[in-house]
């Protein structure tokens, strides 16, 4: 067995972080078989110029064809 003491266990970098995020977060999207979906939408701003924003949703994952 593993010992989980984090004392003597050596930190995890930032890239390590990201991919347990990543793995964790695919994990997720295979088990309830949705994921987070963000699109790209124009906002019109006060002196006449547009922002580009981020609107995020969650829809279903494509369906495999095995």
């Amino acid at each position: 067995m593993k010992n989980k003491n984090p004392k003597t266990e050596k930190p995890k970098t930032e890239a390590e972080l990201a991919q347990a995020f990543i793995k964790d977060y695919k994990d997720l999207c295979e088990k309830h078989q949705f994921q987070i979906i963000v699109t790209p939408a124009w906002r019109p701003r006060d002196d006449g110029t547009f922002s580009l924003i981020q609107k995020s949703s969650v829809g279903r994952l494509p369906k495999k064809n095995d």
